[in-house]
């Protein structure tokens, strides 16, 4: 019994062994034959890259600004993180609207956004609403504590 057994993976063994050998013979072969040039590192092609202005729209920008008013909070959030590679007035007083989205996580978001940007409307923007959320927060304990 353990000499079929062994007999099988031997066979196993040379098919996969075989495969790999015609493989490589005849996709070098191949490569030869189509005059493509190999690279020192990799030893596979160069692949032609694609300009990315043909991949993407050239400026997205006023698309996620309007994604802040929607409805879904995973969308408004997005929209923050994507702003936040932007510059310009439109984008900052966006993101500043956006801090006080009653989506914890927009609202980080939208802060995370504005101190990528580091323009300084912006920073006074967050400074106040920092401010805004510990006196808040102190209310709220306070509220807590007399309950």
């Amino acid at each position: 019994m353990m000499h079929i057994e062994i007999k099988i993976l031997a066979l196993t063994l040379v098919y996969f062994v075989g495969w790999f050998m015609f493989e490589k013979i005849f996709s070098g072969l191949w490569r030869r034959w189509r005059g493509e040039e190999e690279t020192a590192h990799t030893g596979r092609p160069r692949a032609r890259v694609v300009p990315l202005a043909s991949v993407t729209p050239v400026d997205q920008t006023w698309r996620y600004i309007k994604g802040l008013k929607s409805p879904d909070w995973r969308i408004r959030r997005i929209s923050c993180l994507q702003l936040g590679d932007r510059r310009g007035t439109a984008v900052v007083e966006a993101l500043i609207g956006a801090l006080d989205d009653p989506r914890e996580e927009v609202s980080m978001a939208a802060g995370e956004a504005l101190a990528r940007i580091g323009d300084p409307a912006a920073i006074e923007a967050m400074a106040g609403h920092c401010r805004n959320l510990e006196t808040s927060s102190g209310r709220s304990y306070e509220n807590y504590r007399a309950a």
